[in-house]
C-alpha cells in the first residue's frame, strides 16, 4: 500500500513538474462562480428570512458553508486577481486607483493556467473591466468568453447563462475548470420583471434603474446623513431583486450540470467578490472602506461525491486565497509556492488548525486602507500620511456589524494587532520591489467612459 501511494505521490509530482496531464483516464470537473457585489446576507443559506435564492440554498444543503470566509479586498480588481492567483494584492500587482489600473505581474501564475497544463479544459465567461483581458485575467483559459461592461448595458445572468450551456454540453466527456462571473447585483438596479419588485414592498419610486446617483439622491441634502429607513429598504430591495435574478439562473445551470450527469463529481465553487455598502458605515457602495459588509463574504462549496464533508457550516476563519489551493488538492495537483493560501477540505473534514489570519487592502478611492483580522479582534487603518489615529479595532465575534471602535479603549489590543498587520504588509511590500513592477493599463477613451459609467471615474 506504501509503495502504490509513493508511486501515484511521485507520478502527480512529475506530471506537475513536466506539465504532464494528470486527468487523463478520469473526468472531473470544476465549477466556479463569482457573483459581483454579493453580501452574504443576500442569501437565504446566510440567514436571509425573504430566502431569495433557493439554488444557491440547494447548492448548500449538498455542500458546505463557511461563516467566515473574508475578501483580499473591498473591490473588483485586487479580490477577483487574489482568486485566481492565490496570494495578496501588494503580491500579484493588480491594483489602482481610477484610471491608473495595473494588471497582474507576469511572473504570477493563475489557477487556470496551473489547472490547465495539469490537463483540465480551462473555460471561462466574464462581464466587467477588472475581470478581463485588460488586467491579465484571461491567462491560461483555453475559451475566455468576455463582455466589458457599462452600469446601464451589460451581459446579464440569463444570456451568460445562456453562453454557458451549449460549452458546457460541448465539453461534458472532458475534465473541466469552467469559471461563470456574473455582474447582475452592482449598480444599476434594474433586474428584469418578475424579480424587480419583488422585495421592495409595492414601492416603486424612485424609478428603475436605480443609478449610484439616485441612491446617493436619497441622503440629506447637504449628504451628512445616510437615507431615511424606508428609502435604504427600497434600495436593498431593488438590489435584492437582482440578486433574486441571478439565483434563478443559476437554478439552471445547476439542473443542466445534473442533466448531463456531471453534477455528482464537480467540485461546484460560488463566492462573491465583495460585498456592497447599504450605509452601514454611513457610505453607499463598495470601493471605500474595509469593513465587514464589503470584506466578508458568502462562500459555499460543494464537493465531488469522492470527499465526504463531517462538517455541514465551517465557523473558522477563512479567505478567498484559499479557493484554488482546494481545487489544486481535490485534482491532486502541487501547489505552486506563489500561491499561499490553504486548502479548506481539512476544516470541511472535522481537522483542527491554527486560526487563518485574514489581510485586506485597496480602497478604489482616496487613500488606501488596510485591515488585519484574526481569531477575534479586527484592526484597520488609513495609509494616510497625515494621518495620527490609532485606526479601528473591532471585535467582530461579539459586534459582527463593527460598530464600537474599541480602540480607545482597548489600547493594548490595538497596539498589538496594529503591529502584526504593520509587520506582515511590511514583508509583502519588500517581496513587491523585488518583483517586476506592472506598467499601468492604458485606458482607451471607451474604456474610460465605460469605468465612468461605473462609476469608478469621479
Amino acid at each position: 500500500m506504501f509503495l502504490v501511494a509513493a508511486a501515484v505521490l511521485a507520478a502527480t509530482v512529475l506530471a506537475w513538474r513536466f506539465g504532464l496531464p494528470l486527468l487523463s483516464g478520469t473526468k472531473q470537473n470544476v465549477v466556479l462562480i463569482v457573483i459581483d457585489t454579493a453580501r452574504r446576507d443576500a442569501f437565504g443559506c446566510y440567514g436571509n428570512p425573504l430566502k431569495p435564492t433557493p439554488n444557491i440554498d440547494a447548492v448548500a444543503a449538498d455542500g458546505v458553508l463557511f461563516d467566515q470566509a473574508i475578501s483580499t479586498s473591498g473591490w473588483t480588481l485586487p479580490a477577483v486577481a487574489s482568486l485566481f492567483t492565490g496570494t495578496w494584492p501588494t503580491i500579484h500587482g493588480g491594483l489602482g486607483k481610477n484610471v491608473s489600473l495595473k494588471p497582474i505581474r507576469d511572473e504570477i501564475p493563475t489557477g487556470a493556467e496551473v489547472l490547465k497544463k495539469a490537463g483540465l479544459q480551462t473555460l471561462g465567461f466574464a462581464n466587467a473591466a477588472f475581470v478581463s483581458p485588460m488586467i491579465h485575467l484571461d491567462r491560461g483559459f483555453d475559451v475566455f468568453d468576455h463582455q466589458y461592461t457599462y452600469n446601464h448595458d451589460y451581459r446579464k445572468a440569463d444570456k451568460t447563462i445562456d453562453a454557458v450551456i451549449p460549452v458546457l454540453r460541448k465539453n461534458r466527456t472532458k475534465s473541466n475548470f469552467i469559471m461563470v462571473h456574473l455582474f447582475d447585483p452592482h449598480l444599476h438596479y434594474n433586474a428584469p420583471p418578475p424579480f424587480r419588485f419583488k422585495y421592495t414592498k409595492g414601492r416603486t419610486i424612485p424609478a428603475p434603474p436605480l443609478s449610484l446617483g439616485s441612491c446617493l439622491e436619497l441622503e440629506s441634502e447637504d449628504r451628512s446623513r445616510p437615507p431615511v429607513t424606508e428609502d435604504i429598504q427600497y434600495v436593498r430591495g431593488m438590489y435584492m431583486g437582482e440578486i433574486g435574478f441571478v439565483d434563478f439562473h443559476l437554478g439552471r445551470l445547476m439542473q443542466q450540470l445534473k442533466s448531463l450527469d456531471m453534477y455528482d463529481n464537480t467540485m461546484l465553487i460560488i463566492v462573491a467578490d465583495h460585498g456592497e455598502e447599504f450605509w452601514d458605515h454611513q457610505k453607499f457602495e463598495h470601493g471605500h472602506t474595509l469593513y465587514d459588509e464589503l470584506i466578508r463574504v458568502p462562500l459555499i462549496v460543494k464537493y465531488p461525491q469522492d470527499i465526504k464533508p463531517v462538517k455541514k457550516v465551517v465557523a473558522a476563519q477563512v479567505r478567498i486565497i484559499d479557493i484554488m489551493p482546494t481545487v489544486f488538492r481535490w485534482l491532486g495537483i502541487e501547489q505552486p509556492e506563489s500561491f499561499v493560501g490553504k486548502s479548506l477540505t481539512p476544516l470541511v473534514l472535522g481537522e483542527t488548525e491554527a486560526p487563518r489570519n485574514s489581510f485586506s487592502e485597496s480602497t478604489l478611492y482616496s487613500f488606501d486602507k488596510i485591515a488585519w483580522r484574526g481569531s477575534r479582534y479586527k484592526y484597520i487603518i488609513e495609509l494616510d500620511p497625515d494621518l495620527t489615529s490609532a485606526g479601528e479595532l473591532f471585535d467582530w465575534q461579539n459586534d459582527p456589524g463593527e460598530t464600537t471602535n474599541l480602540a480607545g479603549s482597548m489600547p493594548e489590543v490595538a497596539k498589538a494587532m496594529h503591529d502584526e498587520l504593520f509587520d506582515f504588509y511590511a514583508g509583502l511590500a519588500s517581496r513587491a520591489t523585488r518583483m517586476s513592477q506592472p506598467k499601468q493599463v492604458n485606458l482607451s477613451p471607451v474604456r474610460i467612459k465605460m469605468l465612468r459609467s461605473l462609476g469608478y471615474i469621479r
